[in-house]
Parts: C-alpha cells; structure tokens; sequence
C-alpha cells in the first residue's frame, strides 16, 4: 500500500509490515507513509466506575483491571476483552472469595460490605446452592431451589410448612411456621454446612413431630400456643449453634389438615359456633330481661321515693298550715287573754274606785253622825233576804240586820 494515512485524535490502529508480518501499535493524532504498510483499526472496550475489564492473554494470563478505564484490543496479545459490573455490597452483606497461591493452595477470605468488590483475575466467589422455593409450588421447599453469592449478614426469616405431621390419634396435618435466625460467624457455617436451609427443615421437622406425636389432633389445638416457644424446637436451637446460626424465634402460622380431616373439623367449628351464638344470643335475651326487671324496679323505687317525697311535703305543707293556725289561734287566744284580762282589771279598778268611794261616802257619814244602820236599811228596804239576830236576857235589844244583794 502506498499513501499517506492519518489517524485522528482517540484512535489507535495497528500499522502491519507486509514484508516482515509484524506489527506496530499507533495512537493518534499521527499521519503515516503507508509503503509495503497496512493499517488495522483496533476496536476499543470502555468500563465505567463500576466496572471491571476481564483481559484474557494469548499466552493464558488474565488480567482484571478496574474502571473507569478504556482498553484497545491488541489483535496480538489479546485474545478476549470484556466487561464485568462490579459487585455491590451493602453494610449487610459479605462475600466469601478464594484466591488461588503458589503450589496449588487455595486462600479464603471474608469481604464485608459496604464496598465495591472487583475480584483479582486469581480469585473467584463461593456460589451458594441451598434449599428454595419451588417455582411450581412456592409452600415447598426443592434442593438448589436458591443460588447466590452474597450471604445476608442480618437477621432473616423464612417461611416453612412441615408436612405429613401425624397426631396420636393418627390424624394427618401441615403444620405453617415461621423461623426467625441471624448469621453468627461464617467461617463455621462454611465448615459445618453446605445448605443451611436444609439443615433448618430437617431439625424443625423433627421437633414438629416429636410435639405431634404425643398428642391427639385436640390436644394439638389445645397447646398449639406452644408452637411459638423457642423451647419446643431444641434440635433446631441445637443445629443452628452448630453451624454458625442462632435461632431468634419461631412463629406458629396455623396448620392444614386433608380435605375430610378438615371438612369434619369445620362441620365441628359451625357446630360449635352455632351453639356459642345461640348460648351468646340467649345470655343476651336474658340479660336484656335482667336488665328491663332490674330498669322497672328503679322506676317503682324512683316512683316509690316520688310519691313519698310529695306526701312528706305535703305532711310538711299541712303541718306547716297547722302549726301556723295554732300559732294564730294562741295569739288569738293570748290576745283575748290580755283584754279579758285588762277588761277585768278595768273592772276591779273602777270597782275599787266606787268601793272606795262608798267608803269615803260612808265615812264621811259616820263622821257626821249619822247612824249607819238606819241609813243602810232605809237604802235597802226591800232585802232578798232578812236575818235576825236577838238578844235573850238583855235588857236592851240588839238587832243586826245583814242584806245580801
């Protein structure tokens, strides 16, 4: 090839020897002789802050190198170039990592959020494979149902339902429960377990049905209370602090029994509700005819307490009405008294004022000789009564006259 070839500013190309087959890498702003030359432009790959370039070498090294960054594919030492999203990890989360040592040992160690993880070409993640959900039934629990790689370093929960659970009667049920556990130290759980999840079912499913199996489906119901005690669940306690777990509750969710265990059981809970409305409805009729008795004899003691109020007042209006008519009447009588009694003291006065007038007439009389006897008979000449008094043996007679007018 002949000519001159200009590579721009942001370019990179590849400037190839015909002759000799090597080749030279070229960044722009550049303008070449192109003699027994060609030119190859090199594709670029651009990783961003979270991002990652995983470099894959001819010669079988990879290199990881972190953005941001922008990478030219040599054509010759590279064979692949790609990018990767780092990984984000919140203040809860941890990543378990391996890194790859001389003489074939293997290193792991722990990375614990908050922080952006971007792997060294020599190591790579722990992928979990625990007991999931299945997509067809999410109640049931599948192996390899949940696949990650960051553990939640938090407390967590899971929904389980421990199924084929019989009573003593032989009654077959499902018992729903929730587990409530927080991770403790992962370094056990990695030594101790491969699926958690799992080991949570199998010890909760042992301790649902050694609780079952010593009680009838109506002792079942009577102490299902005791399905939210941490105590009942001692192998599931027991494992979890053996793998780096603790178990922080456990909540009972109800049960399920099979459609004709249980279309007895709500035959017998419409019985047993019918007959605790009809017992509420009667203990409420009787209650209302407690009530209206115990209303109607309030009303007869207020009408009782009424009436003997108003005949207390009225015994008060007419004692009141007697004691002021005696009063008036003693008055009455008092004044009466008084002018009886001033009238007849009238009467002595003036009759002590004619006695003593008479008196002094008479005296008057006496003093002027006059002889009283005759004067007092000749004033009364015609007594009601005459009384005599005689004399016997006396020469002289004596007469006494006494009148009584």
């Amino acid at each position: 090839m002949f000519g001159f070839h200009t590579i721009t500013d942001g370019q990179c190309v590849a400037l190839w020897d015909i002759k000799a087959g090597t080749r030279e890498i070229v960044r722009g702003p550049k303008r070449l002789w192109l003699r027994g030359r060609r030119v190859q432009a090199l594709q670029s790959l651009v990783a961003g802050p979270t991002q990652y370039l995983v470099v894959q070498h001819r010669d079988g090294r990879v290199v990881h190198q972190r953005g941001p960054a922008i990478f030219w594919i040599d054509p010759v030492e590279h064979l692949s170039v790609h990018v990767q999203n780092a990984i984000p990890l919140d203040a809860n989360e941890a990543l378990v990592v391996y890194r790859q040592q001389s003489e074939g040992k293997v290193e792991r160690r722990i990375v614990r959020g908050p922080e952006l993880f971007v792997p060294e070409a020599s190591e790579w993640l722990h992928e979990f494979r625990w007991h999931g959900s299945d997509p067809a039934n999410p109640k049931r629990k599948v192996p390899r149902g949940a696949c990650f790689t960051k553990l939640r370093v938090i407390p967590d929960q899971m929904y389980f339902d421990v199924e084929g659970v019989r009573t003593a009667d032989d009654a077959l049920i499902v018992v729903k429960l929730m587990i409530f556990f927080e991770l403790i130290d992962i370094a056990v759980m990695l030594d101790q377990t491969h699926d958690v999840t799992a080991d949570f079912i199998n010890a909760v499913t042992a301790d649902v049905i050694d609780f079952a199996a010593g009680r009838t489906f109506e002792q079942f119901k009577e102490h299902t209370d005791q399905l939210n005690a941490r105590e009942t669940y001692p192998q599931l306690a027991q494992r979890a602090g053996r793998i780096g777990y603790r178990i922080n509750k456990v909540v009972y969710r109800g049960y399920e029994a099979t459609p004709k265990l249980q279309s007895m059981h709500d035959g017998a809970i419409e019985t047993r509700t019918r007959l605790k409305l009809d017992a509420e409805t009667e203990s409420q009729q009787q209650a209302l005819a407690d009530l209206k008795l115990a209303r109607e004899r309030q009303r007869a003691e207020q009408r009782q307490q009424m009436e003997r109020a108003e005949a207390e007042h009225k015994t008060g209006l007419d004692r009141q009405a007697h004691d002021e008519l005696m009063r008036q009447r003693q008055v009455e009588t008092e004044q009466a008294f008084d002018a009886e009694e001033r009238k007849t003291l009238v009467d002595v006065e003036r009759k002590a004022k004619l006695y003593e007038q008479r008196v002094g007439y008479l005296r008057t009389m006496r003093e002027l000789q006059v002889d009283m006897t005759r004067y007092l008979v000749a004033r009364h000449e015609r007594p009601d009564r005459r009384i005599e008094i005689g004399g016997n043996g006396c020469d002289r007679r004596t007469l006494l006259h006494l009148h009584e007018g």
